[in-house]
C-alpha cells in the first residue's frame, strides 16, 4: 500500500486520482522494463519509487486532444 507520498499530493501534482493512478502505473511498467535486474523483480519498488518521481515533478502526463 502506497503511505509516501500521500495520494493527496499525487492528486494535487497530477491534477485528479485518475491520472495519478495512469501515470505511476505507466512509470512503474517502464522501470521494470528498463531495470528490472535491479528491481529484483519487485513490483512494489517500482511503485514506490514511480510514485516518489512523479511527487516530484520528474514524470508528467502528457494530455492528447
Amino acid at each position: 500500500m502506497l503511505f509516501d507520498p500521500p495520494i493527496d499530493l499525487l492528486v494535487k501534482v497530477t491534477g485528479c486520482r485518475y491520472m495519478a493512478a495512469v501515470i505511476v502505473g505507466a512509470r512503474a511498467k517502464d522501470l521494470i522494463n528498463k531495470i528490472s535486474a535491479s528491481l529484483n523483480g519487485n513490483s512494489n519498488l517500482a511503485i514506490d519509487y514511480a510514485a516518489e518521481e512523479v511527487a516530484r515533478g520528474e514524470v508528467v502526463g502528457v494530455k492528447s486532444n
